[in-house]
């Protein structure tokens, strides 16, 4: 006997084109940035742009949107549901959502036996999500999104850095100080040399002596 089930979609238009994603995990986190679960792009959507969290409902459950990311910080341009800004809607089935200006969406529920809802996806741009979803609570994860501590409390205490042992420079010239001295040795020497060179040759011969005068 094959059940008709719920099964919830996004249709998705971005820059990219269109595809359907099947939404079934507890939460998807939305953005142009690579590391969320639905990745959109078009001018205007943030690296994190909203959040859809899976919640409770008589008939089964359905999705509520929310703006910004896990942390509480809100995106750039906001998004809007039905053409009216909200910062967080439960969605129904036929609702248009507008990410920042330039992506859209649309959720549906449609109802239909699991193979009847295989051969749909196999007509449509379906895209499978594979990323993890950021919680696995169901019920608590709009609370544990309200509850998130700030980013500067859960980074690990680490030890501060130890400084960098600089080792000292050699003096410069400390090492030519010896041939140095031995160049200006050398040329006093040959100065020394030279100059009583010159007075030597500068000095007057000493007169001969006469030979004593013969008497007569």
């Amino acid at each position: 006997m094959n059940t008709h089930h719920e099964h919830h979609l996004l249709r998705i238009e971005d820059e990219t084109g269109r595809r359907t994603v099947a939404l079934e995990a507890a939460t998807y986190s939305i953005g142009r940035d690579v590391t969320n679960a639905i990745v959109i792009h078009g001018h205007g959507v943030s690296r994190q742009h909203a959040l859809l969290l899976r919640i409770p409902s008589p008939d089964g459950y359905r999705y509520r949107v929310v703006d910004g990311n896990a942390d509480g910080k809100p995106s750039a341009n906001g998004i809007l549901v039905n053409g009216q800004r909200v910062q967080r809607h439960e969605l129904k089935d036929g609702d248009e959502i507008n990410f920042g200006g330039s992506v859209k969406a649309h959720y549906s529920i449609m109802s239909m036996g699991d193979a009847e809802f295989i051969k749909y996806l196999q007509s449509v741009n379906y895209h499978s999500i594979k990323a993890a979803p950021l919680t696995s609570t169901v019920t608590q994860a709009e609370e544990e999104l309200s509850q998130q501590q700030p980013p500067h409390e859960t980074q690990l205490n680490l030890p501060p850095p130890k400084p960098a042992v600089v080792s000292p420079e050699p003096v410069p010239g400390a090492k030519s100080s010896p041939p140095l001295l031995l160049i200006i040795g050398g040329i006093v020497i040959i100065l020394l040399v030279a100059g009583v060179g010159v007075v030597m040759l500068n000095r007057s011969p000493e007169p001969q002596p006469q030979p004593p005068a013969q008497m007569p």
